[in-house]
């Protein structure tokens, strides 16, 4: 049996955020929520590569923004404590303004997608906690272990700053993904007209070593 190779995670450049933002929007095509809420399918893809490319400028402020080896992956993570606040969107660019703004017909279900599901994070988990704003790994990288050492990564630096780690997820196969990490689910939400259902999830604290 093969071994696979260890992959290393490095802070994404800005000359790589478009690139990531590719990323994301091709690990994203198919996505329950997405297809519910942008309804047109032939701008769908360019939409998403925007909005993630947007959300990745915006992370990178003050967050992590995180990639494997050759962009196999990417992480966008929030850390304890902080969301995209008015400082990281016009450091971006206001590059997640700008873009909401462009959606026209979709802005009204976006928004109301995305308040809904904050809306239940700030519920659920108001102490400090590192979160997993979006990761995707590319359709032919899936089954590699990319997307195992992007959570891997990030574990090591949650447990480090003993926190624990929140994120939600609309495919049920990745609920298996993120239990065998140490996630449990929390919650399962139905968002939107369409009811989509979202897994929400989280990773507790590490316990402290002994003196």
């Amino acid at each position: 049996m093969t071994r696979r190779r260890h992959l290393e995670v490095a802070q994404l450049r800005p000359d790589e955020f478009a690139a990531a933002g590719r990323v994301l929007g091709r690990a994203f095509a198919a996505d329950p929520l997405w297809t519910a809420v942008l309804t047109d399918s032939e701008r769908r893809p360019d939409i998403l590569v925007s909005m993630f490319t947007a959300l990745t400028k915006a992370t990178a402020v003050q967050g992590r923004a995180e990639r494997t080896p050759d962009l196999g992956g990417v992480a966008l993570w929030h850390p304890p404590g902080k969301d995209i606040g008015l400082w990281a969107m016009v450091r971006s660019g206001l590059a997640l303004p700008r873009f909401v703004m462009g959606l026209k017909q979709d802005r009204k279900r976006t928004i109301e997608a995305l308040r809904q599901i904050g809306g239940r994070k700030k519920v659920l988990m108001p102490e400090p906690h590192w979160y997993v704003s979006a990761i995707g790994v590319q359709p032919e990288r899936q089954g590699q272990g990319v997307g195992t050492a992007l959570m891997q990564h990030a574990i090591t630096r949650a447990d480090g700053d003993g926190v624990p780690i929140y994120l939600e997820t609309e495919s049920e196969s990745n609920v298996a993904f993120y239990r065998k990490l140490g996630f449990a689910v929390i919650e399962e939400i139905e968002v939107g007209a369409a009811k989509v259902p979202i897994w929400l999830m989280s990773r507790p604290a590490a316990e402290p070593n002994p003196a």
